[in-house]
């Protein structure tokens, strides 16, 4: 048990296994195995805030964007509420210790990061304290910074490439392309081989990083396309963030996610024009609203724009965005962008459609 009275901090990139690593600390510890998917159990909390919290017998976790604009006034309460209450718990079998797992804690806000440094002192640091806290996160945050002394790091690595193709895996699946398509992580192997023992895919699954990847690449496509920009862009724009935010990722994610692809991208566009791309993407104000996400907007306008002023040639293959309400204008030509995705989620009266039959695809992953 001594593993679950130490607060841990699970550093490291998407998909790189925090959460499952914090999982198994936990079932090594209880010689168990959690089932999942975890219990979702509902609390009230604050002024009739309704809180959704994973559960399973020996701990919970909260997904911090989950509490959207609501964590600095949800997070204190919510935790005061498990580690004072002797009941709320009472099903867990832990130790002696109550334990929280705080997932995507880069998402804190500053205020909800000095509750949680108060709820430190009062429930966790003691000798004798009611309560275990540990924290996922993609990336060191301002906020983040305020809690990090009180926590023992724990960085999780990417399999390399050589450990890959000494996992007992099919054969097919010991690719460098399925490495990369899995990113590293043999639990997304196990996965596939449940459907497709022999390894062979008719297609990879879809990834969020194709999302943007297709998302960015239409975006300098139509920049340098040398046609005049109208609202059409802006619209289209818009249907984009709204299905960026349907994924469930805050506002510096969608930023990130975006510079990344931009820089997987990057022999689409000269040097120059390239690193003023990427610096319009840096200054933007990524804040998360699903009411008026302006600030996201005006990220990829600005990236949109950037490209068209600065770049000088001209790609060979421009890619008009259509408004459905314009139904004079073309369709849309592009290579796979939005097929599970795009079509469900934007908010936005906007659509991409294409010239030639689309190809078939799995779901976005």
């Amino acid at each position: 048990m001594e593993r679950l009275h130490v607060p841990w901090m699970f550093f490291g990139p998407t998909g790189s296994g925090k959460v499952s690593q914090a999982r198994k600390l936990i079932e090594d510890a209880h010689k168990s195995t959690i089932t999942y998917p975890l219990e979702s159990r509902i609390f009230n909390v604050g002024d009739n805030y309704e809180a959704r919290v994973l559960a399973s017998p020996y701990h919970f976790e909260i997904d911090i964007p989950n509490l959207s604009m609501q964590d600095k006034q949800i997070i204190g309460e919510l935790l005061t509420t498990f580690f004072s209450s002797g009941d709320v718990l009472s099903s867990l079998r832990s130790s002696t210790r109550k334990l929280v797992i705080l997932r995507r804690a880069h998402s804190l806000s500053l205020p909800a990061a000095i509750r949680v440094r108060s709820i430190l002192h009062q429930f966790v640091l003691p000798p004798d304290a009611a309560g275990m806290l540990w924290i996922t996160a993609r990336e060191m945050t301002g906020p983040l910074a305020l809690l990090e002394d009180a926590f023992v790091r724990y960085r999780m690595p990417r399999m390399s490439f050589t450990d890959w193709q000494q996992q007992d895996i099919p054969e097919p699946l010991k690719t460098e392309i399925a490495w990369d398509r899995c990113i590293g992580r043999i639990e997304r192997v196990q996965e596939i081989v449940k459907f497709f023992p022999s390894g062979n895919l008719p297609s990879w699954p879809r990834r969020i990083q194709d999302y943007y990847d297709e998302m960015v690449e239409m975006l300098i496509y139509q920049a340098m396309s040398g046609k005049t920009p109208n609202l059409t862009i802006v619209l289209w724009i818009r249907g984009r963030v709204y299905q960026a935010l349907s994924l469930c990722q805050t506002g510096p994610e969608i930023i990130d996610s975006c510079a990344a692809a931009l820089q997987r991208k990057y022999e689409l566009l000269e040097p120059q024009v390239f690193w003023k791309a990427m610096r319009s993407l840096t200054s933007t104000e990524p804040h998360t609203s699903y009411r008026t996400p302006l600030s996201l907007e005006s990220g990829l306008l600005n990236l949109f724009d950037t490209i068209r002023t600065h770049a000088k040639r001209r790609l060979e293959k421009p890619l008009p965005i259509q408004d459905e309400r314009q139904s004079g204008m073309d369709a849309l030509a592009t290579n796979s962008i939005v097929t599970a995705v795009a079509t469900t989620a934007a908010p936005a009266k906007t659509t991409v459609r294409r010239r030639a039959a689309p190809r078939k695809t799995t779901s976005t992953t």
